[in-house]
């Protein structure tokens, strides 16, 4: 299957599940499912970073135009996110991970490791977020909570759909 239709097809499966299952989603005010973030870690450890900000701009608009919510928050943090990912991957990753275009994921980087990925990636976009989505420090410990128990949930969810659906059984 050609790559961008590939791409494409999760782009679209992705923010449909994010808009109909997780946005209204009401689980208290300190956790906000965002398991979303994982577009952008299913793209193979070589794809440039330039391309990853181009997705990331269009799903976080697609999310911020369909989602009921400030303008520009998922479109800020998925495009940073973007940015950042394969410095990211460079921080982990050892000699031999990039053989070949392997995704980053259990297999390719180990349990331990690709968890390390996805909590650095998930804490990067969220800092993003919740600073923007409060600009301000008056309630800094309140957005600090929410940051964290929404990082946990992400990390969780994150790793969870990573190993179910796209981690194929040898």
């Amino acid at each position: 299957m050609n790559d961008f239709l590939k791409y494409f097809l999760r782009f679209v499966v992705i923010m449909a599940a994010q808009l109909l299952l997780f946005e209204g989603l009401t689980l208290g005010t300190y956790l906000y499912p965002m398991p979303y973030i994982l577009f952008l870690l299913l793209f193979p450890s070589t794809y440039p970073s330039w391309q990853l900000m181009l997705w990331g701009f269009a799903f976080g608009l697609g999310m911020d135009t369909l989602s009921a919510g400030v303008m520009g928050l998922h479109t800020a943090s998925f495009v940073m996110l973007g940015a950042l990912r394969n410095n990211l991957i460079k921080l982990i990753a050892v000699k031999g991970d990039f053989d070949d275009l392997t995704v980053p994921g259990f297999r390719s980087f180990g349990f331990a490791r690709f968890t390390l990925f996805v909590l650095m990636s998930v804490s990067v976009h969220h800092l993003v977020y919740f600073n923007l989505e409060s600009f301000s420090f008056f309630l800094f410990w309140q957005t600090f909570a929410r940051l964290l128990c929404s990082l946990a949930l992400n990390v969780f969810l994150i790793l969870l759909f990573k190993r179910t659906f796209f981690e194929h059984k040898r």
